[in-house]
């Protein structure tokens, strides 16, 4: 049996995961980090790969969001030690910020929580304790995983996956200072402004059905505190264009990435303060999965689109 928590399924290739258990139960949850900032849907894709020969449980991102990608009752290839995979659960936790502590957003440790207590109930695993029934990455190899971060909130993670299951109520974290982002897109014209992505009627910009050929955004707010946010994108049947930061003025007016009339069919953003979330809607498909990364290189996570498809919405936020 697996967890009602989980938002969304994303099945791991079978040959990253071991059908069964090798006769053994489950006397753990492991929890580790992604060591990136990752969305459960992305995360998901990295365990789809042939040859990747490693997978999770379960999976958290920063927006408290669970994903799954292996049963329970098999086992996932995690914990880099044959025994403790055979006999564990394992969680994958998105970071919020890259190095340092590698720290994860609170609604990440809510869900992980959750997550936790929901797991120990159902396999009967009884009252959670550190490094007994909850264990995490480097106590079964050589590794950093799960971070200083995670590291420091275990003692917190037991005592509130325990509240929950003597029936108490974990208490809801305090959310941290948010920084808004102001965008448009150029169909024909430049469209309406939109703040992250519930300030309009639609909540994106853009136009279902309408080829979107450019793109300007910036952070609101004093620089100090907002920062900046850092774009391009990427033409269809062309190329990636130059970069651009925020709006800044030139002796053409506003700044803006991409070619007017030209199509674009991905975009890559990043933020100098706080991370950059976004993601694109294609002409005659859907939304795709949110991404945060910045790499041209990276068909995971490094930016948002699918090349050869126009791009007609866009949604961005700072996390």
């Amino acid at each position: 049996m697996n967890s009602k928590l989980v938002n969304v399924e994303v099945p791991a290739y079978t040959g990253n995961y071991t059908k069964g258990r090798s006769g053994k139960k489950i006397e753990f949850i492991t929890i580790h980090h992604m060591a990136g900032i990752l969305s459960v849907e992305n995360c998901g894709k990295v365990f789809q790969k042939v040859g990747r020969n490693g997978s999770s449980h379960y999976g958290i991102d920063s927006d408290g969001r669970i994903g799954q990608y292996v049963n329970e009752e098999d086992t996932a290839w995690t914990n880099s030690n044959w025994d403790s995979n055979c006999k564990s659960v394992t969680i994958e936790v998105s970071n919020c910020e890259i190095g340092e502590s590698w720290k994860v957003s609170d609604m990440a440790l809510n869900s992980l929580i959750k997550l936790v207590a929901d797991i120990a109930k159902r396999n009967n695993l009884g009252t959670i304790v550190k490094e007994k029934n909850l264990t995490w990455h480097r106590m079964f190899s050589s590794t950093t995983c799960p971070g200083e971060y995670l590291l420091s909130k275990m003692d917190y993670i037991v005592e509130q996956a325990n509240l929950i299951n003597q029936g108490g109520v974990i208490p809801t974290p305090i959310p941290t200072e948010k920084i808004d982002v102001k965008y448009q897109a150029y169909v024909n014209g430049w469209l309406e402004d939109v703040v992250n992505c519930n300030n309009t009627a639609n909540g994106y910009a853009g136009i279902y059905g309408k080829p979107i050929s450019a793109l300007r955004a910036n952070t609101v707010g004093d620089e100090a505190v907002a920062g900046k946010l850092v774009y391009k994108v990427h033409s269809l049947n062309g190329t990636w264009h130059d970069e651009v930061t925020d709006r800044e003025k030139d002796n053409n007016g506003d700044d803006y990435a991409g070619i007017y009339g030209k199509d674009i069919d991905a975009v890559m953003i990043k933020a100098t303060k706080g991370t950059a979330r976004y993601r694109v809607h294609v002409v005659k498909g859907s939304w795709l999965p949110w991404v945060t990364g910045y790499d041209v290189n990276d068909d995971i996570n490094g930016y948002a689109g699918n090349l050869g498809c126009a791009v007609d919405g866009v949604q961005i936020q700072i996390v």
